[in-house]
């Protein structure tokens, strides 16, 4: 029996009691005594309050159903789980996120084990475009503070042999540093809307790819060419303001135009040797890899070793090639060739790649904007680490 009905009942009891007291005094004629109308007046308070308790009861009552058909009538949305980067993306395009940010780690290919994710696909093209990238020490930090890399200046204190009982000279090392900050390169992806809602569309690869690529040629070029202020400094920058210039002076038996291959050794040689090893390359523009390729010993052998097989690379007195696009063309006193010993190149990334999207930017394209943001920076500290050679002006 529900809590109303015992309050009815009760007070029918009440009710009947009451009417009981009455009816009694009327039927011998009389008023009710003092006794009775005490008991009377307790009856009426106790239907009164019954009365009460059971108007607050139906009250409440009808506001739980109220409620309960407006709950019956809401749809409860629950956030979709963010499961791989691909939901992330789409998750970014439907307005479900305003940005994401995509952790990079040691590259992971598609052959791999490892999933490979929007990061990964961006890094390849570092790797792919940015000619620099892949021989340069990389230092990955988690937000974009300067971090300060510390370098030996000068000469490293010698070492001396010391008789018995003889003194050992004290030596200071001296040391210089440079700071790395970090420079945020842009990149701005549209995807088609129709793509985008394909399932079967491999977002995050197309995504990665296509800003992979822009981003990596912009880093190509700063981290050749960077001037330092409101970007990277490239090595070619680095190692001008250090003085690690060669000057071609073309003293060789074949008449050569720009330079010849003594000023290349020259060049080669103009190194330490703790500098010249297997991880030393020749950075080279297109115009200069052309010419260089021509170059022949006295014997009439070509200098220039070609792959002997694919993933191998070329070599020019026995260290490896790399055709740079963002070098200089030849020309008169052009800086178009360059040895460097690669990992003297830092490479300082900060946090992770950021993106976020916008629809109604290209709405009238029915596209999506994809804008990716990846903050870096490069510099080449130890300025004996390479050598440039500059052409001869004619």
């Amino acid at each position: 029996m529900s809590v109303v009905n015992q309050l009815h009942d009760a007070y029918r009891r009440d009710f009947e009691a009451a009417k009981a007291l009455v009816s009694r005094a009327s039927e011998e004629a009389r008023e009710l005594s003092a006794e009775e109308e005490a008991q009377y007046s307790k009856l009426n308070e106790s239907m009164d309050s019954k009365l009460a308790k059971i108007e607050d009861l139906k009250k409440g009552e009808e506001r739980s159903a109220k409620l309960a058909a407006v709950i019956g009538a809401v749809e409860v949305a629950t956030a979709k789980t963010i499961e791989n980067d691909a939901d992330a993306l789409r998750a970014l395009i439907a307005g479900d996120k305003r940005s994401a940010k995509f952790e990079m780690r040691a590259l992971a290919t598609a052959t791999a084990t490892t999933p490979v994710t929007f990061a990964d696909f961006v890094v390849e093209q570092l790797v792919n475009d940015n000619v620099v990238y892949a021989g340069a020490t990389k230092i990955r930090t988690t937000d974009n503070r300067n971090i300060t890399v510390p370098i030996l200046a000068g000469t490293a204190p010698a070492a001396a042999f010391v008789a018995q009982g003889g003194t050992i000279s004290a030596a200071d090392p001296v040391f210089t540093s440079i700071t790395l900050g970090s420079f945020a390169a842009a990149t701005l992806t549209l995807a088609s809307r129709e793509l985008v809602d394909s399932a079967g569309f491999n977002l995050v690869e197309y995504v990665g790819r296509a800003a992979g690529a822009q981003i990596a040629n912009l880093a190509g070029s700063a981290c050749t060419l960077g001037t330092g202020t409101v970007q990277p400094t490239g090595f070619v920058t680095a190692l001008n303001t250090a003085g690690a210039l060669t000057t071609a002076v073309k003293a060789g038996t074949v008449t050569a135009t720009f330079f010849d291959l003594l000023d290349v050794q020259a060049a080669l040689y103009a190194l330490a040797p703790k500098y010249r090893n297997a991880n030393t390359a020749w950075h080279v523009a297109t115009s200069a890899a052309k010419k260089m390729r021509g170059f022949q010993d006295l014997n009439g052998q070509f200098v220039w070793q070609a792959s002997q097989a694919a993933g191998q690379p070329e070599t020019l007195l026995g260290y490896r090639v790399i055709e740079n696009p963002y070098m200089a063309a030849v020309a008169s006193a052009s800086k178009s060739v360059a040895i460097v010993h690669e990992p003297s190149i830092y490479i300082r990334e900060a946090g992770n790649i950021e993106v976020a999207t916008s629809s109604e930017r290209y709405f009238e394209l029915n596209s999506v904007g994809i804008r990716s943001i990846y903050q870096f920076d490069s510099n080449l500290p130890d300025g004996a680490a390479g050598r440039i050679l500059v052409s001869a002006t004619s």
